[in-house]
């Protein structure tokens, strides 16, 4: 288990944090905000206070990156950042080539509030939990009692060393499993991204019961329900671009879809500890209706999500980082390859992406101050688009982040709930 002295002390980054140093970049920024909007406008003095407050007790994100001889690694400092004024940009580039920059940012403006994290630290479900502690924690500042919660960090309590291992390493590496089957690279929906480092982003709504309601009269989940409706959004451009010229050259229209594995395993690290399940179907194969791309994403998840295949995903991944050539190339060897290797096995491997926090709960205190949660992912230059989701209260909030001004797929993602009798409420952010 990887030790950190809380005080003056490295970590090293841990195993799904590795390739993201050397293939991070503005066209693929492996970031994600988590935001809220309060129902009064933000205090930026008791924002700042919060986050004083919060930062130190935890230490694992109070880092910034470095470069060594043969890997990269996390310092720790004792700096709080300051809380920016919020930019007209969904999520702004989190600097890892600057020594000093902080890997989380924290902004506001008007009444929302906002904290962008970088993969380099952790995944959703981490992040989400510093960032409820920090909305807990402002709304103490502002006069009101918050009790313990199983979303909130206890800011008394020491760090226990389990918040910050590198649980795939740790707990469940198994050594030599095979690894998963390779991949061929998949279709992605044609567009130029924009020019400039700013993408666009919309909001929707609907009604948590109405979307529960349509996927389990499809039986299947909520998060299999919406990767269908993405997927059968993908067919349609597919089938559109097939009817204006010859057919697109890759035929496998696959998803990537965030699995946190702490619903599986028992860990409380606040590090990244996710894996990706690749749901798929072949337009070669021909057709699909609606009903058979959901039979081939409920099916396939539900294997590919089994303890076993996970383990497989786990083993090639830690089992990577322990080859020699690996563990002792210099760093600059590493950059070149790990970036190469993740352009063709990570973002050219899938259509879309999309990552479902789940049901989020708070304690009663604080729902009078909260009015709406959202999750926004960063789209890469590849896939495009992305969806995240989340679901608080009574509302499921879906946001696609794109880079390109197509708007079909957000089209007949929304249509398509329209479609199956779920209201839905859409404006760009």
């Amino acid at each position: 288990m990887a030790k950190l002295n809380i005080h003056n002390d490295w970590l090293p980054l841990d195993n799904a944090a590795k390739i993201y140093p050397s293939s991070a970049s503005v066209k693929s920024p492996a970031e994600f905000r988590i935001f809220a909007t309060m129902t009064e406008p933000v205090r930026l003095l008791y924002l700042q206070h919060a986050l004083e407050r919060v930062m130190p007790r935890f230490p694992y994100f109070q880092v910034s990156l470095r470069r060594g001889f043969f890997w990269y690694y996390l310092q720790r400092h004792s700096r709080v950042p300051k809380v920016e004024l919020m930019e007209n940009v969904p999520v702004g580039i989190i600097s890892i080539k600057d020594r000093t920059a902080a890997m989380i940012r924290v902004s506001t403006r008007g009444s929302d509030i906002a904290a962008d994290f970088s993969h380099i630290l952790t995944d959703g479900n981490g992040g989400l939990r510093f960032f409820l502690t920090l909305l807990a924690e402002y709304v103490r500042i502002s006069g009101s009692s918050v009790g313990s919660h199983p979303n909130l960090i206890d800011l008394d309590q020491t760090p226990a060393p389990e918040e910050f291992e590198d649980a795939h390493r740790t707990q469940f590496f198994a050594g030599k499993t095979p690894a998963p089957e390779k991949m061929p690279s998949a279709y992605h929906i044609p567009g130029r991204p924009f020019l400039s480092r700013r993408y666009s982003l919309i909001d929707g709504r609907a009604p948590v019961d109405k979307v529960l309601h349509a996927a389990k009269k499809h039986g299947v989940t909520l998060t299999e329900y919406l990767a269908a409706v993405y997927m059968r959004a993908v067919v349609r451009i597919y089938q559109e671009e097939e009817q204006r010229r010859r057919k697109p050259r890759r035929s496998i229209i696959r998803m990537e879809i965030p699995v946190d594995m702490r619903r599986y395993y028992p860990s409380t690290t606040m590090r990244n500890f996710s894996l990706f399940l690749s749901p798929e179907i072949d337009m070669k194969l021909g057709h699909y209706t609606f009903s058979e791309i959901l039979t081939e994403v409920h099916h396939r998840i539900q294997i590919l999500k089994s303890r076993k295949q996970l383990q497989r995903q786990i083993s090639r991944n830690v089992g990577a980082e322990l080859k020699p050539f690996i563990r002792f190339a210099p760093l600059f060897v590493k950059d070149l390859v790990i970036s190469s290797v993740y352009t063709k096995l990570g973002e050219q491997l899938h259509s879309g992406v999309i990552s479902n926090l789940g049901r989020v709960d708070l304690p009663a205190e604080m729902e009078p101050f909260i009015r709406s949660l959202h999750f926004v992912l960063s789209p890469n230059h590849i896939m495009k688009k992305c969806c995240a989701a989340l679901s608080f209260r009574d509302e499921l909030f879906i946001s696609f982040g794109s880079v390109i001004e197509d708007r079909r797929l957000e089209r007949y993602f929304f249509q398509h709930l329209v479609e199956d009798d779920i209201p839905v409420t859409v404006k760009e952010l």
